[in-house]
């Protein structure tokens, strides 16, 4: 085999090929993430733990809060998925309304009295709080854009 030689491999591909990503705006792309569901999935990570440790005679309030969560998640996907999408943004509105107040009521020493101690500490209802007050400023933004329509290019 003297005189062959072989087409070398590309060194910016570690020695198999890989198509380059498309540069130019008319080509494909990645889909941009949709920030809106990352942030309930967030949330969910950091209260499905905490449902699922809320003891027994509590368990009906868990389920509330599991419910009103997977709720929010379906809506989310629902937002990314759907053309009109007034109506699943008013529902997801509602619902992250209900969330707040159930988690309120799973950290108030008032509802149970004060034989028992709540299943949330007051600041796991902050940390879920923050959650909430992101995601509902998301989807304030969100309303308005639809509201106001596309924006216009000049």
């Amino acid at each position: 085999m003297a005189g062959y030689t072989r087409n070398p491999t590309p060194q910016n591909y570690g020695g198999s090929y890989t198509p380059k990503e498309p540069k130019a705006p008319g080509e494909a792309t990645k889909p941009k993430p949709f920030f809106l569901k990352e942030k309930i999935s967030e949330m969910m990570k950091y209260g499905m733990p905490l449902v699922d440790a809320f003891p027994r005679r509590e368990r009906k309030l868990a389920d509330i809060l599991r419910d009103s969560m997977l709720e929010m998640y379906r809506l989310a996907t629902r937002l990314e998925r759907k053309y009109y999408k007034k109506t699943t943004l008013e529902d997801l509105d509602i619902e992250l309304a209900v969330l707040k107040e159930f988690v309120i009521v799973a950290s108030d020493k008032d509802y149970r009295g004060q034989k028992y101690a709540p299943p949330l500490t007051l600041h796991q209802r902050e940390v879920w709080s923050s959650f909430n007050k992101e995601i509902g400023c998301m989807i304030g933004g969100y309303m308005e854009s639809v509201k106001n329509g596309p924006a216009k290019k000049e």
